[in-house]
């Protein structure tokens, strides 16, 4: 009697492993959720130039990072709404002479920042390779300082202003489209790299080039 009670127990414990295993095993569904952050090239603010009464050249090289949430149309395609901001900075060393012989420094920074809202069409061309192509719409904040000639308690007065969509109506459409490679490192989660060209149609301008490692998770 005991030895049946047993068997039975056996039983009942085997049949229930196949639905926990199937619960765990569920498939990924059609959202996903993706972070990505790495290195922005931004030829538009590399492009200005100082001069000795105005400073706003940044760096070319810069920090991108941001989100995006996908829906999987098909096994090969889906459309995703995504979000970038990359920040672009160059220190600033403006010297000047404080009393005769002796020399001071003024030092600070200028930023130019981009916050890029795209909607995207992705179509994968190979296992792990996804092609990127979409509409971006962009808000710009830049800064410059501006230098006056004279002097305020024996320094030179200068003036930080920043230009942007509240104050300077700093925003423009345009086309982004790009690659992204991508590998399982999970059930639902893959790691990858993602390289998007933004290039604005309101002033016919290739404002940055993104190049950025991505988290995503299947929901």
């Amino acid at each position: 009697m005991k030895l049946k009670l047993v068997v039975a127990g056996l039983l009942l414990a085997g049949g229930s492993v196949p639905a926990w295993a199937q619960v765990a095993a569920r498939p990924p569904g059609r959202v996903s959720l993706q972070i990505h952050y790495g290195g922005v090239a931004n030829f538009q603010a590399a492009s200005f130039k100082d001069y000795s009464y105005e400073l706003q050249h940044v760096r070319l090289l810069g920090a991108a990072g941001g989100g995006e949430i996908g829906y999987q149309l098909s096994p090969k395609s889906a459309v995703a709404l995504g979000y970038t901001r990359s920040v672009n900075m160059d220190e600033k060393h403006v010297r000047y002479q404080n009393s005769p012989g002796t020399f001071a420094q003024i030092d600070f920074r200028l930023r130019y920042i981009n916050n890029a809202f795209q909607v995207v069409y992705e179509h994968s061309i190979a296992r792990d390779l996804k092609l990127h192509a979409g509409l971006v719409y962009m808000t710009t904040a830049s800064q410059s300082a501006a230098i006056a000639p004279v002097l305020v308690g024996n320094q030179p007065f200068i003036m930080i202003s920043e230009n942007n969509r509240g104050n300077g109506y700093a925003e423009e459409g345009g086309v982004v489209a790009g690659l992204e490679y991508s590998r399982p490192i999970d059930t639902r989660l893959r790691l990858g790299l993602k390289a998007r060209g933004y290039y604005l149609i309101s002033v016919s301008t290739f404002e940055m080039l993104t190049l950025t490692p991505t988290l995503t998770y299947q929901l």
